[in-house]
């Protein structure tokens, strides 16, 4: 457990895309506006930690199925080679729901009788008005040290968080009348944190679900394909901007091919000029429809398959990239040439999952090394926290979050508006990971430190060493690198060593 993996991953829709021949995935954007989308603004790139929050009536019965995804797994499980196809994820729910040999349809029976998932709704907003206060997560937000925070405004099952003027052909009612959206962005920007919000663009399950146990066809198939939703989309899209001038715009399974994305990026980057796009965008709908054909399904799978085994893991800009690359549950193997968000739930789901417990949670110190490791590579953090229904954080995902925040108030000066150095890594010794600005090279150094311990030598040129948090007694350079003796020894989980640059 505790390992990273991939959930519903960019690179295998864009490998699906790209093996399906036969169509294309999107509309080409007009050169400016593609160069704007993946022009990264100042604020992102320094920002480095946000929180991500998905939350809706999924929280109500906060269950999902088996253990987090080990790495490669979901790839297998895409592809129809892993021993399961059940997602071990509680924003999913109403897709397993609707199939009645799955264990979140026999879940809910035996505990909500034949009731439909729709009556989450009415129960989730009820809660939330009972007691979430937006300014008391804005305050731990910040406590943990995060500058940036994405909310999920609408996730697959349709449901708006805000009180939209659009409404649903297909489920009158379905949202929010408080404004939980605009509620959390005046919390949060009044602590000086910025504000985006994500939104499900590829999948609306109040418009089309299919659900018949293969994931990849349930997807395709699934992803709306008429004008009806491509204008919904689009309405939704232009909604969110106008009232809430979100700071970070990131869109999940791509976006209707008659979603008209160039209209709403020209709007956007108009009215957030400093604004940032991910860069899942490609239009999933245009390959839903070959999903139908007789066989086409495996066919997919086997081009993907040996386009993933053509893959020499050189980290390659794609030149059709909209926006910041986003790897979920996932790690770089470098530093790439361009900026992208790492993200994950601190468990096996990014909705509240009732059944999870501490064990379950990555801990403060995997946490902090997640941080650094992304930092490193050129990377944001955005970390997912999973609300209960009733708008609490629960205790078992605050604290490694509090661990991070601790941490980041001694050393964040080696991670905030820092970038890559020449190589993220040590080559020899202890595992470190570097960062550098303003004339300083920051090692970040795994595990705790006894009062005298060794690191390699950067191999560059250096006036002074400290190390943040400590009182350094002497300096020795030795066969094996570079040793330091402190007053102290620190306990982890990780301590900075500051060369000052000639």
């Amino acid at each position: 457990m505790r390992q990273i993996s991939l959930r519903l991953p960019a690179n295998i829709l864009v490998l699906l895309c790209l093996a399906s021949v036969l169509v294309a995935c999107g509309k080409p954007l007009p050169d400016p506006l593609m160069e704007r989308s993946r022009d990264t603004p100042q604020w992102f790139d320094d920002a480095k930690l946000g929180i991500f929050i998905h939350w809706g009536p999924a929280s109500v019965p906060a269950y999902a199925p088996g253990k987090a995804l080990a790495p490669g797994e979901l790839e297998e499980v895409l592809l129809g080679t892993a021993g399961r196809q059940e997602l071990p994820y509680t924003e999913w729910y109403s897709y397993p729901l609707a199939r009645p040999d799955s264990s979140t349809a026999r879940y809910h029976a035996e505990h909500y009788g034949d009731a439909p998932y729709r009556d989450f709704g009415p129960e989730f907003e009820r809660r939330v008005n009972q007691s979430w206060d937006p300014r008391a997560w804005a305050d731990f937000f910040q406590r943990v040290g995060a500058h940036y925070v994405v909310l999920v405004t609408k996730h697959h099952d349709g449901y708006t968080l805000w009180p939209s003027r659009v409404p649903n052909p297909h489920a009158q009612g379905w949202g929010s009348e408080r404004d939980m959206v605009g509620e959390l962005a005046q919390a949060v920007r009044d602590r000086g944190m910025r504000f985006g919000v994500y939104y499900s663009t590829g999948l609306d399950w109040t418009f089309s679900l299919v659900s018949e146990g293969d994931l990849v066809r349930d997807m395709l198939r699934s992803a709306p394909r008429g004008d009806d939703y491509a204008e919904y989309a689009h309405a939704h899209m232009l909604e969110l901007i106008e009232r809430y001038s979100p700071d970070v715009l990131w869109a999940d399974i791509g976006y209707p091919q008659g979603g008209r994305l160039d209209d709403v990026l020209t709007r956007y980057f108009a009215a957030v000029p400093d604004g940032v796009v991910n860069d899942r965008w490609a239009a999933l709908d245009t390959i839903g429809a070959i999903a139908e054909w007789p066989g086409a399904t495996p066919v997919l799978k086997w081009l993907a398959r040996q386009l993933i085994s053509m893959d020499d893991g050189t980290l390659k800009d794609d030149p059709a990239r909209i926006g910041f690359k986003t790897e979920e549950y996932n790690s770089l193997a470098g530093i790439p040439p361009y900026k992208w968000e790492a993200t994950r739930g601190l468990g096996a789901s990014f909705a509240f999952n009732a059944a999870e417990t501490a064990q379950d949670m990555l801990s403060a110190d995997e946490l902090v090394r997640f941080l650094v490791d992304t930092v490193a590579k050129n990377g944001n953090l955005l970390i997912n926290v999973g609300p209960d229904s009733f708008g609490q954080i629960p205790a078992i995902q605050q604290s490694p979050l509090l661990g991070l925040g601790e941490w980041l108030r001694t050393n964040g000066e080696a991670v905030y508006g820092r970038q890559p150095w020449q190589r993220f890594g040590n080559l020899d010794g202890r595992e470190l990971r570097y960062t550098s600005g303003d004339g300083v090279l920051y090692a970040t150094v795994f595990g705790a430190l006894d009062e005298r311990f060794t690191l390699e030598d950067p191999g560059v040129p250096w006036q002074t060493l400290e190390v943040l948090g400590a009182n350094v007694l002497q300096v020795e350079k030795v066969p094996d690198g570079i040793e330091v003796t402190l007053d102290a020894a620190l306990p982890g989980p990780a301590a900075v060593v500051r060369y000052t640059l000639p």
